[in-house]
């Protein structure tokens, strides 16, 4: 049995159909898969700045210990820790535990930016995923017709 001029050309249009709703699920498919790695990105972002604190509230706590430990060493030994060195040592320990414990946030915050940064990159790549498809769908049916075309006119 032969096969027609008619029969080639409709199997050539179907391929061309079933190549462009393959781009389209294709497209789609990467899409979700993008949008729900941005997901995760977004969600480590927001555990990133919960770790953070905690990790800043529990130095600040470590640091409020010293230096109760410091004043009661030396309030024991007699000493007024409300004037002269034993103050400006208080101060200066009282500024460096506050640059300490912001350094720890900020660290958690850039982090947690980079997160989110990649975040928008993965779905700005899903959608550029989906336009793909959506494109590659429409070069396939027109390259489908073009050759239905050729086909039919011979």
């Amino acid at each position: 049995m032969a096969i027609t001029t008619t029969t080639i050309a409709i199997l050539t249009a179907a391929s061309a159909v079933f190549s462009a709703v393959g781009s389209v699920v294709q497209g789609r498919a990467e899409q979700k898969r993008a949008k729900a790695q941005a997901e995760i990105s977004r969600q480590q972002a927001e555990r990133e700045r919960q770790v953070a604190g905690e990790q800043e509230g529990d130095f600040r706590a470590r640091q409020r210990r010293a230096a109760a430990a410091v004043r009661a060493a030396g309030g024991a030994r007699g000493i007024d820790i409300s004037v002269g060195s034993p103050l400006l040592t208080a101060e200066d320990f009282s500024r460096e535990t506050t640059r300490q414990a912001l350094r720890i946030r900020e660290g958690g915050e850039i982090r947690a930016t980079r997160l989110e940064q990649q975040a928008d990159l993965l779905r700005a790549k899903g959608r550029a995923a989906s336009t793909a498809g959506i494109i590659g769908a429409g070069s396939s049916l027109l390259s489908g017709g073009a050759r239905t075309a050729s086909i039919l006119n011979r």
